[in-house]
């Protein structure tokens, strides 16, 4: 993010007299210190309360907790609103930083989270043979929603798609996901709503839409894959 979109340094990076010590931070500290690049994982969590004072001790609680058992190795806490929205730009500027590299094949799934990261490390084997292709992966830890990125520099292939696809939606389908999770399936994902829903329930909705919309007018060509025509259904 910090590489291709102008402005955006990383908030979680020293300053100051501790940076120019070299002094990173100690697992002691609620406030954390590194400057992120270490971890393996990142984890952006906001709360929300009536007392700030209140809200900041409990937050401070948990992450000298977490960090006490293992499970997280460094933690940041932003001292100002200035520094929460940095956190956030870098969160959310992952999407625009990925399509300023070049062509981004995008899936936006929901499996078990436990097997979230799976699918990410699978794709990066499927792929560790096409140069400066990187797959990242990142979204909602609360829901098991999964935004996949393929970011391939050298633009669009059909030899890179064929090793995605239908993999990502075999794979999902598999582990009882769903091929959309946040976005909606809209036009491109119709014709692979099989992988999460079956025959009869598709059919039953490709009815209902007959039933509501005779003429396809509204959102035509979207969600459903094509009905083929039937005469059992009176279109007025």
């Amino acid at each position: 993010v910090t590489k291709h979109l102008d402005g955006v340094k990383n908030p979680l990076q020293q300053t100051g007299p501790a940076a120019a010590a070299g002094v990173s931070g100690s697992s002691s500290s609620s406030s954390g210190g590194g400057d992120g690049q270490d971890g393996r994982f990142y984890m952006v969590v906001e709360t929300q309360g009536s007392d700030v004072e209140h809200d900041q001790q409990k937050l401070e609680g948990f992450l000298e907790a977490v960090m006490s058992h293992g499970s997280v190795s460094d933690g940041t806490l932003a001292e100002s609103e200035a520094q929460a929205a940095a956190i956030w730009r870098v969160r959310e500027g992952i999407t625009e930083s990925l399509v300023r590299r070049g062509a981004v094949y995008k899936y936006d799934l929901s499996v078990p989270t436990p097997k979230m990261y799976e699918l990410v490390e699978l794709c990066r084997h499927r792929t560790q043979h096409f140069p400066n292709v990187q797959v990242v992966g990142y979204g909602h830890v609360g829901d098991g929603n999964l935004h996949l990125n393929v970011s391939s520099p050298t633009g669009y292939s059909k030899e890179l798609e064929q090793v995605l696809e239908p993999f990502v939606y075999e794979w999902t389908a598999q582990h009882g996901g769903s091929i959309s999770a946040e976005h909606g399936i809209g036009l491109m994902k119709a014709p692979c709503l099989r992988y999460s829903k079956s025959p009869e329930a598709i059919e039953l909705m490709q009815r209902m839409k007959a039933l509501m919309d005779p003429h396809g007018i509204l959102n035509p060509y979207k969600v459903l894959p094509a009905m083929p025509p039937r005469d059992d259904i009176e279109i007025l």
